[in-house]
């Protein structure tokens, strides 16, 4: 896996007895400078990703806030032009929820009894 990354890895095969202390840690830093470099690129990477991802959110967001608007003028041009049907559809909004409302209440205060009360 780590050679699939770029990287080379060391194997037992490659370390003789004939290779120094000073061998070995040059190796061991030259993977670990490998392994910064690479992680160098992948921050990178990421940052320029999101930064192309919050664009795309921003620009979305920005549409949705003018499309948003745009109902908002024309239902409020709606209203202007019939004020009678506004009201009238207002009313009708409200006595429905009244009624659900009602409905509701009514319901749960008949669960509400204590267990002695419901015999008698």
């Amino acid at each position: 896996m780590p050679e699939a990354i770029g990287m080379k890895s060391l194997r037992k095969a490659d370390i003789s007895s004939d290779l120094t202390s000073e061998d070995l840690n040059d190796g061991f830093k030259s993977e670990v400078a490998n392994l910064r470099a690479e992680i160098a690129t992948i921050r990178e990477k990421l940052a320029e990703k999101s930064g192309e991802a919050y664009e795309n959110v921003s620009r979305r967001a920005s549409s949705a806030a003018h499309y948003v608007q745009d109902e908002a003028v024309s239902a409020a041009g709606a209203i202007r032009e019939h004020p009678a049907a506004a009201t009238t559809l207002f009313t009708l909004i409200g006595a429905i929820g009244f009624g659900i409302g009602y409905l509701v209440a009514t319901t749960t205060a008949e669960q509400k009894q204590a267990w002695y009360r419901r015999y008698y």
